[in-house]
């Protein structure tokens, strides 16, 4: 056997298997009623006796006998059955009255009327048949009594023969009235028994709402539901299964059934619950042991007749609930049936009220999230860190292994995956060209993506980057829109199959917006700082760009303990140009002169003009006799490559000022005037030149 459980409760207590108004109740009623007209026929036979004996006694001489003979008959049926003492009291009132009619007169004694009395007395507890049996008995017993009386009575034959004939008549109707009687009691009982389980289920099915409304957990809910039907049903088990997101139906909440069966997804028509889901409809399995499809875990458990119902919400079935017994052939009642299917729709509300809950919790969440994460991403400004910050936001949201940020330049028609992450780890960016792959086809089209996969051809176009070599099997890639306009493209991605679903789509489609927004303020923020540290006529960087950069390399040589140096460069000839030639030209000197630095220079050396025609080369990692063959070869590339204005060349010079952290200064003030004290030197001694500090 299963075991049954435990007690749910005292108001759930009443076992509605049994009648809820019983046989007893019906025979106290009818044994009350008995023993009050036995005690008037009793009472009207001691007094019929005592007045044919001329003697009129108060009434209490006739009913205390009477009460004192009823009271040993009901002490008879206390001790030995009602039907023992009914029938012994029925005797007894039979030889009574007919000694009664005998002494009072015979065939013209009216004490034969308590024959009758007798007769209604004996209905209450017998059928039709014993009542007419009664009313002849009643009939021969009249006869005895009255035929020695016949001999002085001429019409005797004929008065008797009338009052027989009533008896026997009486025997008839009162049976008749006694069948309706009792045919009426029985309808009564089934209707009384309904309504109490009726009442019952009412409390059992408020005292579930109350628990809902409580805010009681929803599986726990579930579970108190299934004890709800092991105790009205008298199962030994009990399960339900809803149908989750992925559209399974799975075992949530179970009872006395074998532990892996719970949280399992359930086939369509397996064991009785699939069978109710499928065919939507109440199903009763009376021999569950030979049910062809019957689920093996339940069949071990010993179960051999099943219950189940579907859970069925507007037209969706959602669910479905069953219950077990192990008692051999076990066939439920339609009232059983009936319950349950209450019951279903009650899970029914119960299971819609907890989704319309979720579902306004799961929008709060998003909102918030969505807010949360917007109002990050607008305190971040430098694209890098940017990224970095919707991947951990996207992270926090979506469950993903993979993830990458792609952004469109559509002058070239290219896509950069600016931000690439693959189990945890950063991978290079890359350009690809727009062609028919999925993250193209986002960006062309503006619509979502969603990809499923089981190998890596199975993506028309697509490109497996990453440091796994077995592709994603589950993937979103969505548009980042500005406006009208798609900038880019998000993706996460998952090695997990079915990872994501329309929640998580419309989730990263809103991510994805306000990342574009911000992605797209960060561009325009490092396009109006870049504006605002460079020199409009050279492209290099100005003089507040330079003290910046400058008081960066500083800090981060002395952090690192590296050499650190500093070139001037100040034109020998701007004066001339400008002079002879005009300011145009004058101009064209100093963007070749920028041109000349960038020749020389490495790609992590600063570049900027200074002031006027003077400008700065910062050199990082970098000894003084370096940056002075930096230096000498700046001088030498301007020298001997001169200016043309108008196809004739004009040679120029310039003069070059060399000094070096920490021996020529450690801040940025010591520094420039440790170069700048150089570079004069330089213009001192001849002009183009190099000269140390």
């Amino acid at each position: 056997m299963l075991g049954r459980k435990a007690p749910m409760g005292a108001d759930q207590s009443t076992d509605l298997t049994q009648p809820l108004v019983g046989r007893d109740e019906v025979a106290r009623f009818t044994n009350v009623g008995a023993l009050l007209l036995r005690t008037v026929i009793v009472v009207c036979c001691i007094m019929f006796v005592l007045r044919s004996l001329s003697f009129t006694p108060a009434i209490i001489i006739a009913i205390v006998p009477a009460i004192a003979t009823v009271a040993a008959f009901n002490r008879i049926a206390n001790s030995y059955g009602y039907s023992l003492a009914n029938s012994i009291a029925t005797v007894f009132d039979l030889v009574l009255i007919s000694a009664t009619v005998f002494v009072t007169g015979g065939i013209h004694s009216e004490a034969f009327l308590l024959y009758w009395l007798e007769i209604v007395v004996y209905s209450l507890n017998v059928g039709l048949v014993s009542c007419v049996i009664m009313g002849i008995g009643a009939a021969g017993l009249y006869l005895s009594a009255t035929y020695v009386s016949w001999a002085n009575v001429g019409d005797a034959g004929r008065i008797f023969a009338y009052r027989a004939g009533v008896l026997v008549l009486s025997g008839c109707g009162v049976g008749l009235l006694a069948k309706a009687y009792r045919t009426y009691l029985s309808v009564a009982k089934a209707e009384h028994q309904k309504t109490e389980k009726r009442d019952h289920w009412d409390r059992i099915l408020a005292r579930i709402t109350r628990e809902v409304n409580s805010g009681l957990d929803p599986q726990a809910t579930l579970e108190s539901i299934v004890d709800v039907g092991l105790d009205v049903l008298e199962a030994e088990a009990g399960m339900i299964a809803i149908l989750d997101k992925q559209g399974r139906y799975v075992a949530k909440a179970c009872r006395n059934l074998p532990p892996g069966l719970c949280g399992s997804s359930l086939e369509q028509g397996q064991g009785a619950v699939g069978l109710a889901i499928e065919e939507r409809r109440t199903i009763a399995i009376s021999d569950y042991q030979h049910y062809d499809r019957a689920l093996t875990e339940i069949k071990e458990k010993g179960i051999t007749s099943t219950l189940a119902a579907p859970v069925i919400m507007g037209s969706e079935v959602i669910g479905g609930l069953s219950f077990g017994t192990t008692r051999p052939e076990t066939s439920y009642t339609e009232e059983e049936c009936e319950f349950l299917e209450i019951l279903a729709r009650q899970l029914s509300v119960i299971i819609g009220n907890v989704r319309l809950l979720e579902e306004a919790r799961r929008r709060a969440d998003y909102l918030s999230t969505i807010n949360e994460i917007s109002g990050s991403f607008a305190s971040v400004l430098e694209p890098e860190a940017l990224f970095e910050k919707i991947y951990r936001e996207v992270r926090r949201v979506i469950p993903m292994e993979a993830f990458f940020v792609a952004t469109y330049h559509p002058q070239k028609r290219e896509i950069e995956l600016a931000f690439l992450i693959d189990d945890g780890k950063r991978c290079p960016p890359t350009r690809f060209k727009l062609d028919d792959g999925p993250t193209s086809k986002v960006i062309m089209t503006g619509k979502p993506f969603v990809v499923h996969v089981e190998a890596r051809n199975d993506v028309e176009g697509a490109r497996w980057l990453g440091h796994n070599p077995d592709p994603t099997r589950s993937g979103i890639i969505v548009p980042m829109r500005v406006g009208p306009h798609v900038v880019g493209a998000m993706s996460t991605q998952s090695y997990q199959p079915n990872a994501y679903g329309p929640e998580e789509i419309e989730l990263l489609t809103t991510i994805a917006a306000s990342a574009a927004i911000a992605l797209e303020n960060a561009r325009l923020y490092q396009t109006a700082r870049e504006l605002s540290l460079t020199d409009d006529l050279t492209d290099l960087g100005n003089y507040r760009f330079f003290c910046n950069a400058l008081e960066r390399e500083i800090e981060r040589a002395k952090r690192s303990g590296s050499p650190l140096s500093l070139v001037m460069m100040d034109s020998d000839s701007l004066k001339y140009v400008n002079d002879r030639y005009g300011h145009a030209i004058g101009d064209m000197h100093l963007i070749h002169l920028a041109e000349m630095m960038r020749a020389v220079s490495r790609k992590s050396d600063t570049l900027a003009r200074y002031a006027g025609d003077e400008f700065m080369i910062i050199l990082p990692n970098t000894r003084k006799e370096d940056a002075g063959v930096v230096a000498e070869r700046l001088r030498g590339r301007v020298e001997n490559s001169p200016l043309s204005v108008d196809g004739s060349p004009v040679v120029t010079t310039v003069s070059i000022g060399v000094a070096s952290f920490p021996e020529d200064g450690s801040t940025v003030d010591e520094l420039v005037n440790a170069v700048d004290t150089a570079l004069y030197k330089a213009k001192r001694q001849g002009k183009n030149r190099v000269v140390y500090t």
